[in-house]
C-alpha cells in the first residue's frame, strides 16, 4: 500500500536534520505549515509562507532547505497516479491529474481557506487510516475510503489551480535569481564535464560568490547538486531502458569513471546499480 499512497500529516523537525535532493515515481502534494524554509525544485526556488501548497510530479529532483533555528512543520502525501487513475477514469475526470502533469511543479498561494482546510482534513484522516493495524488496512472498504480522500484532495487542488492569482510569479531577491540561474545551467549541462570555472565563466559570477550563495540558499554545494542531477538521471534510465548497459547509462549521464560511478551510486542509494535495476524492474 505504501508504494501507492504515503501520507504524513504535520511532520515536525528542528535542528541538524539534512533534507537531501531526491526524486520518486509518485506524485506529491506538499503543504507548508510553519518555519523558515526555501524549497528547490528543478531550477526554481520558493521562499515558503504558511499555507503554501506545492504540487510535484516527483521525478524532478527537489529538496527542502529549512532553517536549523526554527520549527519546520509540513504535511505531505505521495501517491501513485496509476493507483487512483481507474477511479478518475470511471468518473470521467482525467483533468484532476492535469495540475501535476501540466503546471511544472507549481506553488499554489492564496487566501482560499476552505479548500486548504479540506485538503488538510483529508490528509489527517488518510494518515490515521494508514497508521491503523495492517490487517485492517488491507480491507477493501479502507482502500476505498483512502481513494475517496485522495479524490477530495485532487478536487480541491484542481479548483485552486484554476483560480486567478494562485500561481503568479513571486518576487525574488537578486541572490535567489542568481541561484536559479546556476541551477538552470547545471540542469542543462550536467551530462557533460562541468566545473565551478565553467559556471563562473558562463554566468559572470566569481567562484567564491556562486559557491557561497548556492550553499546558503539550497543547503547543498554546487558540485553536490551536479552529482545529484547525474544520479537522478541514472536512476531514471536504469528503470526506463533495461537493454542499455550500466557503462552506457553512467557515461551518458556525466560520470567519467565507472569505478567512481559505482561507489557513488552505492553510497547514495544503498545498493549497487544492477541490484537497483533488478528491484525496479520486478516491481
Amino acid at each position: 500500500m505504501e508504494e501507492w499512497l504515503r501520507p504524513n500529516y504535520r511532520m515536525k523537525s528542528i535542528g541538524e536534520q539534512d533534507f537531501a535532493f531526491h526524486s520518486h515515481a509518485q506524485f506529491e502534494v506538499y503543504f507548508f505549515h510553519q518555519g523558515d524554509c526555501k524549497y528547490l525544485i528543478h531550477h526554481s526556488i520558493y521562499d515558503l509562507q504558511p499555507g503554501d501548497i506545492i504540487i510535484m510530479n516527483g521525478l524532478t529532483a527537489h529538496r527542502a532547505n529549512p532553517s536549523k533555528f526554527a520549527l519546520y512543520e509540513r504535511s505531505v502525501v505521495h501517491f501513485s497516479p496509476d493507483w487512483i487513475y481507474p477511479v478518475i477514469e470511471e468518473l470521467r475526470m482525467p483533468e484532476l491529474l492535469s495540475p501535476f502533469k501540466e503546471m511544472n511543479n507549481c506553488l499554489l498561494r492564496g487566501q482560499d481557506e476552505g479548500e486548504r482546510e479540506r485538503i488538510l482534513q483529508s490528509m489527517k484522516t488518510m494518515d490515521h487510516l494508514m497508521n491503523e493495524d495492517s490487517a485492517f488496512m488491507m480491507k477493501p472498504e479502507v482502500e476505498a475510503e483512502l481513494k475517496i480522500l485522495l479524490l477530495t484532495i485532487l478536487m480541491q487542488i484542481y479548483k485552486l489551480s484554476k483560480k486567478e492569482n494562485q500561481h503568479l510569479a513571486m518576487p525574488k531577491s537578486e541572490k535567489v535569481l542568481h541561484v536559479e540561474k546556476i541551477a538552470h545551467f547545471i540542469q542543462t549541462h550536467f551530462k557533460k564535464s562541468i566545473s565551478l570555472e565553467d559556471i563562473s565563466s558562463e554566468l559572470n559570477l566569481s567562484k567564491f560568490y556562486l559557491s557561497r550563495i548556492f550553499k546558503e540558499v539550497t543547503g547543498t554545494t554546487v558540485m553536490n547538486y551536479v552529482m545529484t542531477c547525474r544520479l537522478n538521471q541514472v536512476k531514471f534510465d536504469l528503470e526506463m531502458y533495461p537493454d542499455r548497459t550500466l557503462v552506457e547509462i553512467a557515461t551518458e549521464s556525466g560520470f567519467e569513471s565507472q569505478a567512481h560511478f559505482s561507489r557513488f551510486f552505492k553510497q547514495r542509494v544503498g545498493m549497487t546499480p544492477s541490484v537497483y535495476r533488478r528491484q525496479k524492474l520486478k516491481s
